[in-house]
């Protein structure tokens, strides 16, 4: 089964038999605003308080500083441990992956590698109609190497996913960049928003197993976020 790093939350720890799978890449997809970053942040902020280093690509320029300071009393020890890189295009992506393992090789603590997300600026280099093979090749090549750090040095990998709407099947949907997720990644975790505050701000949120290397596929529990991370509902 291997070794395992905390969710950040004793519940979700239970839910996935200790935590997160530390040689595999777990892939965290669902609409917005369900909790994808907070799950992702939520297990960064453990990792770098145990003393080991976070590196997080954030494609989408919401670093979330103010955060991470909710969910460490140690916030600026927790921000001292993590290496950001924020790209700004599809470019920039491809170029930050091809230098990981090099990264990896000279940061010998590091304890977890966050994408969030890796289809944002995929998506808009989609919308160049001549690029669609050489993105989804760069795509392809940017997963299998997150798929061989995670296995040769032993570091799990998260990674947030959009989602779209699957026009043959109602109430469904599919993640963006399809099976190229769905091979590289050994761990899929569904997020669900659910009833709606009168306000219009989302409640209580459902986290679905997708798929696992030993655990059942379908396996859910309901949570909301909370100033110091997630509760179960």
């Amino acid at each position: 089964m291997g070794e395992k790093i905390s969710t950040g939350a004793k519940f979700f720890d239970n839910h996935l038999d200790g935590g997160y799978e530390k040689n595999v890449v777990t892939t965290i997809y669902g609409p917005s605003g369900s909790g994808k970053t907070n799950l992702c942040l939520l297990a960064a902020v453990r990792i770098a308080e145990s003393g080991k280093k976070v590196i997080i690509i954030d494609t989408e320029g919401g670093i979330a500083v103010e955060r991470i300071k909710q969910l460490s009393n140690n916030w600026q020890y927790v921000l001292d441990q993590i290496i950001f890189f924020q790209p700004l295009n599809f470019k920039e992506q491809q170029e930050i992956f091809e230098g990981l393992k090099e990264i990896v090789s000279k940061e010998v603590d590091v304890g977890l590698i966050v994408v969030d997300s890796i289809s944002m600026l995929y998506r808009l280099e989609l919308g160049k109609a001549e690029a669609v093979f050489e993105t989804n090749s760069s795509l392809a090549r940017q997963i299998a190497s997150l798929v061989e750090i995670s296995r040769s040095k032993s570091i799990p990998v998260l990674i947030t996913n959009q989602v779209y709407a699957d026009f043959a099947e109602k109430d469904k949907v599919k993640m963006v960049g399809g099976d190229l997720l769905k091979y590289g990644s050994k761990c899929l975790i569904e997020l669900l928003r659910k009833d709606n505050h009168p306000n219009g701000q989302t409640q209580e949120r459902s986290l679905m197993l997708r798929k696992h290397r030993y655990l059942p596929a379908g396996n859910r529990i309901d949570f909301k976020i909370i100033g110091l991370g997630i509760e179960e509902v």
